[in-house]
């Protein structure tokens, strides 16, 4: 038994060195797990350019957009470099799982990035990653895709101004890949396909959010603002709402009070109507929009004109006919008109100025 002992902790000992050898060979022990995600002295920088060529869709109600996008990114690594000669060319063309094989037996660095407002699937419709003999590599890709837009505020519509992203954030901490910003291949292109928004100022912008690591991640992020073509809505809604006010104020001309009442009634209709169209378009808001500010207001004005003209037509009726036309007299020249005025320019300051 004493002789078993020895030999038996002698043969684990033995075991256990052997298979540290082996997984030193094959990289899978924790230094070659680390070197194949690159030991660097500094960050490896990436240029990451995203150029958006088409916007298939602004859903305000559900919040998102759809785009059809370029994203680019350029970085050097001397790690991929190779012989030109030896290869018989300047360069090597690989597809993205390719390169990621291919990175980790060199080791090098395969930059990974996550869309960080994706909603739906990135349907790729074509992606490469170009290695050049001295080591800078280029990975192009041209995909569609559904983004968030959490930043809309519809507080001013149809008046509003929105904010639209796009992105991009750093499967590696910032301490092994840093991203910059790939200028001349960033942007909005000419022909988006989007009618209903003006879209610009589109810029660049870089930050720091925490990655996929749980670690501190670089992000960047195409950025552009949108306003409506107000033209639509001047045609569509403002001047219907115009020339409603206008025929209200006119039933004040009629002497017949029940006519008043029928027209009034009318009125309100379409009004619920209005409020109907414009709420479909947009998400179950928990605050008053401009419009939505004028159109409840409408509203309760033409149905005080109601009640007022059942008021003066049971004054007519009683015998105090010469009341009730110096009550109409005050609120054809003075109430009607000043409660509007009041009613727009405060929802024109509180809406549109002081927000």
């Amino acid at each position: 038994m004493s002789r078993i002992l020895p030999r038996t902790l002698f043969l684990l000992l033995a075991f256990l060195c052997l298979i540290g050898v082996q997984l030193q060979a094959q990289g899978l022990n924790p230094k070659g797990i680390a070197a194949n995600v690159g030991l660097r002295d500094a960050p490896l920088e990436v240029a990451v350019g995203i150029e958006i060529n088409q916007i298939s869709f602004v859903d305000q109600k559900s919040e998102n957009f759809g785009v059809v996008a370029t994203l680019r990114a350029n970085w050097h690594d001397p790690a991929l470099a190779f012989d030109a000669e030896e290869y018989g060319r300047s360069y090597r063309l690989m597809k993205p799982e390719a390169f990621v094989d291919y990175a980790g037996s060199i080791p090098a660095i395969a930059p990974g990035f996550v869309v960080q407002n994706q909603q739906s699937n990135r349907w790729i419709h074509q992606a490469l990653v170009v290695i050049h003999a001295n080591g800078d590599a280029r990975y192009l890709e041209k995909s569609s895709l559904t983004l968030q837009a959490p930043h809309f505020n519809f507080t001013r519509y149809p008046f509003d101004r929105q904010q639209f992203y796009f992105e991009i954030a750093s499967v590696f901490p910032s301490d092994l890949v840093r991203f910059t910003i790939l200028e001349e291949h960033s942007g909005l292109g000419d022909l988006l396909g989007e009618e209903e928004w003006i879209l610009d100022n589109d810029r660049m912008e870089t930050s720091k959010v925490i990655g996929l690591t749980g670690r501190e991640s670089d992000q960047v992020a195409l950025a552009f603002n949108g306003s409506r073509h107000l033209m639509y809505y001047v045609i569509r809604i403002f001047l219907p709402m115009l020339v409603l006010i206008v025929v209200s104020w006119a039933t004040f001309f009629l002497d017949e009070y029940r006519k008043r009442i029928e027209i009034a009634g009318a009125n309100l209709l379409i009004f619920v109507a209005f409020n109907w169209v414009i709420s479909d378009d947009l998400p179950k808001l928990g605050y008053l929009t401009f419009l939505d500010f004028i159109l409840q207001w409408m509203f309760v004005v033409t149905g005080l004109i109601m009640v007022f003209s059942v008021g003066l037509s049971r004054l007519k009726s009683s015998g105090r006919e010469k009341l009730a036309r110096k009550l109409d007299n005050y609120a054809v020249k003075w109430i009607y008109p000043l409660g509007y005025t009041a009613i727009i320019g405060f929802a024109v300051s509180e809406y549109l100025v002081f927000v």
